[in-house]
């Protein structure tokens, strides 16, 4: 099939000098460039400079605009019949359009021919480099050549078409806006994670972060089946799998890596009914890949390779990259900070990229600390996330997820769990969430009442992830405690 129609840029360009008016619709989207042929090219060019210009254009004066820029044409041809034969055929302003629109296919193709061959030529020129630079490279070069195909983009009214819409989705509700969790509480106040969005937690080393965000994968994967990538930068799939396989089956970790299963009669039925031996079939699109020694770049190319083979463009999936990495504070702490600000920046594009909700971790500072401190030393805000200002700005929902310290466990009761949720900044809504950020009064065993954030409280046990309620779940169980405590007991009979 040829790249190329000369008939259509013909009617491109004499559908324009007819309907002048069509050009603010088409003007964003059709460029000089995309036409092969050279007086087309320059006549277009001419044609819209003096539109925006609010010139008074017609078949004459433009080519001899033309002419007067001394421009000369292949086999000489004479500018003034040309214009005349190419517009003189009638075609009405929506035609016009629609032949803009398949001009602009017609370069996308050659566009895209072009890339191919540049891809090409980068292969044979990087044959002696290390193979995965040149495949991100590659995959680079195809992915912002693949995302410069959009069409059309403009200012739009806001509300234009704001009621019918409306309509359109009373009459066919859904439950959450994105990708639900498999946590009520959590899609109730936040609802689900949006495509092309970059999702932040953070958290202390070894305080339960990964067995969160491998927990939300898994179940994220079977509720909503979609394929899920887990890109882990610490650990092996060996020690995810187990992990894993230990919340699902609820045999502890150390009888399954060991083998000691066996001599446990009630872990034998648990591994053997299905509980651990069911988890491919009940789990097949979760795949895990180790990342620790690979630059953003190499993972934003094993991420395009996965998406394009087990997703495919436009279909709903969710990657997890555990975790963005910080270092302590010595010479090179600015250097790093901005590297990590980078990282973040990179991750947010490259949701928008795949069309996909990307989800990541960072670590607290020492101000979110939670051993050997009280409760009320704990920063639970940005001030604790070291790279903050980048997290924020890039990020459409950051939480906090920490342990709770043992005053919080006697304050909240243990039914609230062992973590909590903590929300930093979320840009969206869920069902119940007007008003689920302001601060909340609780009284704490000193007597007095303060203003406290709220949260969702969260119990891991054996690499199982449990939600618990809220702040008000747990103020409702303190003060169950409170009475049953403060009960007078019942006369005695005589």
């Amino acid at each position: 099939m040829p790249l190329q129609s000369l008939q259509i840029e013909k009617h491109v360009i004499g559908g324009l000098i007819q309907n002048q008016d069509a050009i603010p619709e088409i003007e964003g989207f059709v460029k000089s460039s995309d036409f092969v042929a050279q007086p087309h090219s320059t006549i277009f060019s001419v044609l819209i400079s003096s539109y925006l210009a609010k010139e008074h254009i017609d078949k004459v004066i433009l080519a001899q605009k033309i002419k007067n820029l001394g421009i000369s044409f292949k086999d000489n041809i004479d500018i003034f019949n040309y214009i005349e034969a190419i517009s003189f055929a009638p075609i009405t302003k929506q035609a016009t359009i629609r032949a803009c629109q398949e001009l602009k296919k017609y370069s996308a193709l050659r566009d895209l021919d072009t890339t191919l061959s540049i891809m090409k030529e980068r292969v044979n020129r990087n044959a002696n480099d290390n193979l995965l630079t040149t495949i991100s490279e590659i995959d680079a070069l195809y992915g912002q050549r693949m995302n410069s195909f959009e069409q059309g983009e403009e200012p739009q009214p806001l509300f234009e078409g704001f009621y019918d819409e409306v309509e359109e989705r009373g009459n066919n509700p859904i439950e959450e806006t994105g990708i639900s969790t498999p946590y009520r509480e959590f899609n109730r106040l936040y609802g689900g994670f949006r495509r092309k969005n970059l999702y932040i937690f953070a958290a202390r080393a070894k305080a339960g972060k990964s067995t969160f965000l491998a927990e939300m994968g898994c179940e994220i994967s079977r509720i909503h089946d979609i394929p899920v990538l887990i890109l882990d930068t610490e650990m092996s799939r060996d020690e995810v799998k187990y992990r894993s396989g230990a919340a699902k089956s609820e045999v502890p970790l150390w009888y399954l890596k060991t083998g000691n299963w066996r001599k446990n009669p009630d872990y034998v039925r648990k591994v053997r009914e299905g509980a651990t031996k069911g988890l491919a079939s009940k789990y097949p699109k979760v795949y895990h890949m180790a990342v620790g020694n690979k630059s953003i770049e190499e993972i934003a190319s094993i991420c395009r390779r996965w998406y394009l083979k087990f997703v495919g463009r436009g279909k709903d999936c969710l990657i997890i990259y555990d975790y963005v990495k910080m270092v302590g504070n010595d010479e090179r702490a600015r250097k790093e900070y901005q590297e990590m600000g980078d990282k973040v920046d990179f991750l947010k594009k490259l949701a928008e990229e795949l069309y996909s909700p990307i989800l990541t971790a960072c670590q607290n500072n020492r101000e979110g600390v939670v051993g050997g401190r009280e409760a009320s030393e704990i920063v639970d805000d940005e001030r604790s996330i070291g790279i903050s200002d980048r997290v924020t700005h890039f990020a459409s929902g950051v939480w906090i997820f920490r342990r709770r310290t043992p005053e919080e466990v006697i304050l909240d009761t243990e039914e609230s769990g062992t973590h909590k949720l903590i929300e930093v900044v979320v840009r969206e809504q869920g069902r119940d969430a007007v008003g689920h950020n302001d601060a909340i009064a609780r009284t704490f065993p000193d007597g007095k009442r303060r203003y406290v954030k709220n949260f969702i409280n969260f119990n891991i046990h054996n690499f199982k992830v449990e939600e618990r309620g809220t702040i008000v779940d747990s103020i409702a169980r303190q003060n169950a405690v409170h009475l049953v405590r403060d009960a007078t007991p019942p006369e005695q009979p005589l």
